[in-house]
């Protein structure tokens, strides 16, 4: 059984998390982390009634106002309302509705891929390819996403997240995330090109980023799933915490 700590982690993954880098606002409504100088601001744990949802969503705006805003909760009331005050759905990929998962014991042992931590800009690209395989992505999507690589992966270079690839037969096929906190890692970015699906290596990665866990003492892995990815995981013993929703906001 999930402890109560894992629970409230699974559904406020933000908010336990190394910090580093960002401007934390700890507010008993919220939760909020600027990060990337003002770019971006996640919002997570709201605690406040639906009717409240104009007036929080504008304080939040003006925390960070040239930034983009992203809200987690599991209430679907909540996201109702605040896109009823002038948040939105987020664009494909994302989709608005999710499961939050959790496991505090080791997922299977998979053989015949080799995991591989990444290092370099090279590796980072290599690993930003393998995710924008995904069939979800527009054109428009992907085309931001290689504009902004470079600055991205120097961003992520000195924060606290890690990435991993695997390969099989020399090949890199999959590519992971992950951010480390003092209750376990939120898992992030899971994707395996097409053509080597249904071979371990979405599952391999689960079981590397198991073992960065236990290295550093907090055996337990969170993460934030599509329904394409909810079987797998479970299949590697992750158990369901709740549904999720997440809206977004853009710059004043």
């Amino acid at each position: 059984m999930l402890s109560a700590e894992l629970h409230e982690f699974a559904r406020s993954p933000g908010a336990y998390l190394d910090p580093a880098g960002a401007e934390v606002v700890d507010d008993e409504r919220y939760f909020a982390a600027i990060v990337a100088r003002g770019k971006y601001i996640n919002v997570w744990r709201p605690r406040f009634a639906p009717e409240a949802a104009a007036e929080v969503l504008a304080e939040v705006r003006s925390l960070a106002p040239a930034a983009i805003g992203s809200w987690q909760t599991d209430s679907k009331e909540l996201a109702d309302a605040l896109v009823a005050a002038g948040a939105r759905r987020p664009a494909p990929p994302l989709e608005w509705e999710f499961t939050a998962l959790a496991t505090a014991t080791a997922p299977p042992v998979v053989t015949g891929c080799e995991i591989r931590r990444i290092e370099s800009f090279d590796d980072y690209l290599v690993g930003l390819e393998i995710a924008l395989s995904a069939e979800q992505y527009t054109d428009e999507a992907r085309a931001h996403r290689r504009a902004e690589a470079k600055e991205a992966y120097e961003r992520r270079k000195g924060g606290p997240s890690m990435e991993w690839l695997a390969s099989i037969n020399g090949e890199p096929v999959a590519h992971a995330r992950a951010f480390p906190g003092p209750r376990g890692l939120l898992l992030d970015g899971g994707a395996t090109l097409p053509s080597a699906r249904g071979k371990g290596a979405y599952r391999a990665l689960v079981a590397a980023r198991w073992e960065e866990a236990v290295a550093r003492h907090t055996p337990a892995l969170v993460v934030h799933a599509q329904e394409t990815s909810r079987p797998i995981l479970e299949r590697c013993g992750f158990e369901v915490v709740c549904t999720m929703y997440e809206v977004e906001h853009d710059p004043q």
